[in-house]
């Protein structure tokens, strides 16, 4: 008589017990809108302190604010392409005349 081979079925892995989550009853919160900053209106001598250089850039370095003052425009690209200066550093560009 043949031997008869006894299949076992395959033991089915037991899923770890996770704990069910809590349901929260906190509603959503509606975003605040931003609030314009005030308009400063300010003289132009105080400025541009300098008639010789009418452009004007300040930007963020680091954690200090500089306020550089240029002769042309020209000068003023030629700073913001040496230091590297991107959209987020600058805070201010304005030339005297505008």
């Amino acid at each position: 008589m043949p031997k008869q081979t006894v299949k076992k079925k395959p033991v089915a892995t037991k899923k770890p017990a996770t704990k069910p989550k809590a349901k929260t009853t906190a509603k959503p919160r509606a975003k605040a809108k931003p609030t314009p900053a005030p308009v400063v209106v300010v003289d132009k001598e105080v400025e541009f302190p300098y008639d010789g250089f009418p452009w004007k850039l300040i930007y963020k370095d680091r954690t200090e604010k500089r306020t550089c003052y240029f002769q042309c425009e020209e000068h003023r690209k030629k700073h913001i392409a040496r230091y590297k200066l991107g959209k987020k550093d600058i805070l201010f560009i304005g030339h005297k005349y505008d």
